[in-house]
């Protein structure tokens, strides 16, 4: 974990949890990584503590280095779920499609004639729910996108030709307008998460839902101490 997110986490606890105790300097801690767990980390002052604070939690994005084995098992999780929710979601179309027309809408590409509500409010939603799903597996804001774009065109050149051809508007405002929404929500869920309270939780985890689920390692936990003496903190971060 990189120090720059330490002194984040140490400001943020030390401002809502400690206000109004005596400063305390960064010159004055000790930052290290425990033995028995490498992703433990703690940041201390050079004395001891007393006085365990609430156990708390703190929310961020943690981007990491894909293998392309990764890249594909991601890819083919959302591409499976999209074959088997298709029936579902779009039971309409899906009954009036074949294979037949399968071989005959594959490769084109046209202007669809689709409702404005399909174009510019499912289509974006979809399109954030990837952009968010890939966010939470490790990957940065910009792969986030590229991979969204991928996830869209896959759905629209193999799984919907199987009742109509694949939509020009589509491919851009899935993944584009799906993304500008995604990290909308995406800041909104941190802020709100970063509440500390059951009403910013609640609602950050619905504009976010993909916090909820084990893959997701950005939810920090907190462990604060107090040192009576000096005012000083010490906080502990698990993740």
């Amino acid at each position: 974990m990189k120090i720059g997110h330490l002194v984040l986490i140490t400001l943020l606890i030390y401002s809502t949890s400690y206000a109004g105790q005596p400063e305390l300097t960064f010159k004055d801690l000790t930052v290290s990584s425990t033995e028995q767990n490498p992703n433990n980390f703690k940041i201390s002052p050079k004395e001891e503590f007393s006085t365990k604070g609430n156990v708390s939690y703190y929310y961020q994005y943690f981007d990491q280095d894909h293998t392309t084995g990764q890249d594909l098992g991601n890819l083919g999780i959302i591409y499976g779920l999209s074959w088997a929710l298709y029936p579902v979601i779009q039971h309409e179309d899906f009954d009036s499609g074949s294979w037949t027309e399968y071989k005959q809408n594959f490769g084109k590409l046209v202007f669809d004639q689709d409702e404005p509500y399909w174009n510019w409010l499912v289509h974006p939603l979809t399109g954030s729910q990837l952009y968010l799903f890939y966010r939470s597996t490790g990957y940065s804001r910009f792969e986030s996108f590229g991979m969204t774009f991928l996830s869209s065109a896959l759905w629209e050149f193999t799984i919907e030709v199987y009742s109509e051809p694949a939509s020009i508007q589509d491919l851009y405002q899935t993944p584009v307008l799906g993304s500008l929404l995604g990290f909308g929500l995406e800041t909104l869920s941190m802020a709100l998460l970063n509440q500390n309270n059951p009403m910013g939780t609640f609602f950050g985890s619905i504009f976010n839902l993909y916090t909820l689920f084990w893959w997701y390692d950005g939810k920090i936990q907190i462990v604060p101490s107090y040192y009576k003496k000096t005012g000083t903190v010490t906080i502990m971060g698990t993740f």
